[in-house]
């Protein structure tokens, strides 16, 4: 039984993925990439099929858009693959994600009524935006804490109560806000490398889009994020893009009303507060992001930040400057920004002349994948689906969905069956 791969095209995969993986096999279809090194209870993981009871395992077939293979006797071309990967590595392996049934966490969604604070969202990241503009305007003081409150609900508790907080608090404050509403959303400490004016240290988060397939930089002190050609960066994007691109062809977008300003409108201020003066988001809020401090956790009103476990994203332009000492990527661009929520696929023919499809995810409060093809609506499946190919054209998509129903990027795979080959 021979196990369908598919390499897509290799170049253009990120460095990471083209790596070796020297502990686990790598199982690729559309890029639905798994690296395993070891197991871990959030990645659900079906049984992988190398070889059937008295036969000898096959070697992997590597399959590209446009490559054909033989199934029962007839030629299959590959037409379409688009599938997030499932990637393990160290960075990935280290975090902790909120309980869904954390009970915090539905009290802070029922007692601030976050579902109707987002409801008017058009899409997914409308909707994440919303929430952030919602934290961003919870604080009605800026500076030095007054308070020693931790945790979201005891922050905007403190709030309330009249105290004044920093942007590590609003950090907290959207993690776990996200969490209740489902999305992950991660802590990033940020350091300055230089020795300007403005303050030396940041937090902002990272949320994983599923809209985009990506992590995005979502900043609830400014209720900014940033954006290059219309796509919404990560951390690391924008950290590249100001320091060895002069931030010349970033947007810098704000509150749910979406304004936009350049880097020739900086300093743009975003609240005025009695004791602190005018919060800007400024040249120095950038520079921040020299050092990326990845916070590993977003259990945060239970744990609270985990910063031991932090790892670290540097390079030249922090030599020289003293912050903690951690483990650093080796490429950054990519080990800290593995995929969540996808249904990465295996594809595998059985003897009866289907293809056998198992789902693998990193899904926090996973609860089950959909499937559907072009004769079948979309349906709960399991992490295994039998696929019966038929003459033409066939599509399977399948996503994940966690026990917040939030639904993960669709896994699309498109197979033409032609007639038999004659014989020759």
């Amino acid at each position: 039984m021979a196990v369908l791969e598919n390499l897509k095209d290799e170049m253009n995969l990120p460095f990471l993925l083209r790596r070796r993986c020297p502990l686990g096999l790598a199982f690729i279809v559309g890029s639905g990439l798994l690296l395993t090194d070891a197991p871990r209870s959030d990645v659900l993981a079906a049984p992988t099929a190398d070889g059937v009871a008295g036969a000898p395992a096959s070697r992997p077939i590597r399959l590209m858009q446009g490559a054909r293979f033989a199934l029962g006797g007839n030629e299959v071309v590959v037409r379409k693959l688009d599938a997030l990967p499932l990637v393990e590595n160290a960075y990935s392996q280290v975090f902790t994600f909120d309980r869904g049934d954390n009970p915090r966490l539905k009290e802070l969604r029922t007692r601030y009524g976050l579902e109707k604070v987002v409801a008017e969202g058009k899409d997914e990241f409308d909707r994440q935006v919303r929430l952030m503009d919602w934290v961003f305007h919870r604080f009605k003081k800026f500076g030095t804490p007054t308070s020693e409150a931790r945790g979201a609900l005891d922050i905007l508790q403190a709030i309330e109560e009249g105290h004044t907080f920093y942007c590590a608090h609003y950090e907290q404050v959207f993690v776990s806000a996200a969490a209740s509403m489902g999305w992950i959303d991660r802590p990033i400490a940020l350091k300055r490398a230089d020795r300007g004016r403005g303050y030396t240290e940041h937090s902002v988060t990272e949320i994983w889009s599923n809209q985009y397939r990506k992590w995005v930089m979502l900043d609830p002190t400014y209720a900014a994020y940033v954006e290059k050609d219309g796509l919404p960066l990560n951390a690391y994007e924008i950290r590249q893009e100001w320091f060895y691109n002069a931030g010349k062809d970033l947007t810098f977008v704000f509150g749910a009303r979406r304004e936009r300003f350049t880097k020739k409108d900086l300093p743009v201020v975003r609240g005025h507060f009695a004791g602190y003066g005018d919060l800007e988001f400024a040249d120095y809020t950038l520079n921040c992001y020299a050092f990326l401090g990845y916070v590993p956790n977003t259990n945060l009103m239970d744990a609270g930040p985990d910063y031991g476990r932090m790892f670290i994203t540097r390079d030249r332009l922090c030599d020289g400057v003293p912050w903690h000492t951690r483990k650093n990527p080796v490429d950054p661009a990519h080990e800290p920004y593995f995929p969540l929520q996808q249904a990465a696929l295996t594809l595998t023919p059985s003897s009866g002349g289907d293809l056998q499809v198992d789902f693998r995810t990193l899904t926090p409060n996973f609860r089950t994948f959909r499937v559907r093809t072009e004769r079948r609506a979309w349906a709960d499946n399991g992490s295994r689906f039998a696929w019966t190919l038929h003459a033409g054209v066939n599509r399977l998509e399948a996503q994940s969905v966690n026990q917040f129903g939030v639904e993960g990027p669709i896994s699309t795979v498109e197979l033409e069956v032609k007639e038999r080959i004659p014989a020759r």
